[in-house]
């Protein structure tokens, strides 16, 4: 059976002596061997934990990608991370319930599963009133391309659409007051908006 431990340090300082002739990457081997000798006398403080099987990797855990929680089965997309906090993962789950958790609750999803099915659009009240409130799942409009997007309202300044896919990378479109106007609850209205700006 795999396990994960993760080990949190703290920063470590060391302190070394140098020629003055030394390249800044030169100095970083030195550094980085001293601090390997000063972790090998004494182990600094540190927090851990453990789970069973494997971890998704910080790369992995972007904005826009899709996951599934390892205790429910339920899939989601990621539409924000908040480093720092107890819970930074924050993930929507069926186009309409947000989640938060840490990158230890899920894993990715298998690349067969359809990104359309994933996109819902938002909830009825919202579509009346024609507004978007915290995250929802919807396709952007950009030129000729029609994309999944998972919008997040929910912070300061313009919302973000971080466009969603089994490789997401994070990328978005800060999305100003005009620019909401070309986002679709469906598939079947962005092409209809397409058509009619043909």
């Amino acid at each position: 059976m795999k396990q994960t431990i993760t080990f949190e340090l703290s920063p470590i300082s060391v302190e070394i002596e140098v020629d003055e002739t030394l390249s800044q990457e030169e100095m970083r081997k030195i550094g980085e061997e001293a601090v390997l000798q000063k972790l090998s006398e004494k182990f600094p403080y540190y927090k851990w934990s453990h789970v069973e099987g494997t971890v998704m990797k910080d790369e992995d855990v972007v904005c826009g990608r899709p996951v599934k929680f390892k205790s429910t089965g339920e899939i989601g997309i990621i539409y924000e991370i908040k480093p720092g906090t107890k819970f930074p993962v924050r993930i929507l789950i069926n186009g309409n319930k947000e989640m938060q958790c840490t990158k230890a609750a899920i894993e990715s999803i298998s690349k067969k599963k359809k990104i359309d099915k994933l996109i819902t659009g938002r909830e009825e009240f919202a579509r009346n009133a024609d507004e978007w409130y915290g995250a929802r799942t919807a396709y952007f409009v950009n030129g000729k391309d029609i994309i999944p997007v998972v919008v997040n309202a929910g912070g300061r300044g313009n919302p973000k659409a971080y466009v969603v896919g089994h490789e997401a990378t994070g990328s978005y479109y800060s999305l100003k007051p005009m620019s909401m106007r070309k986002l679709f609850d469906t598939l079947k209205e962005a092409e209809e908006y397409l058509k009619a700006f043909a």
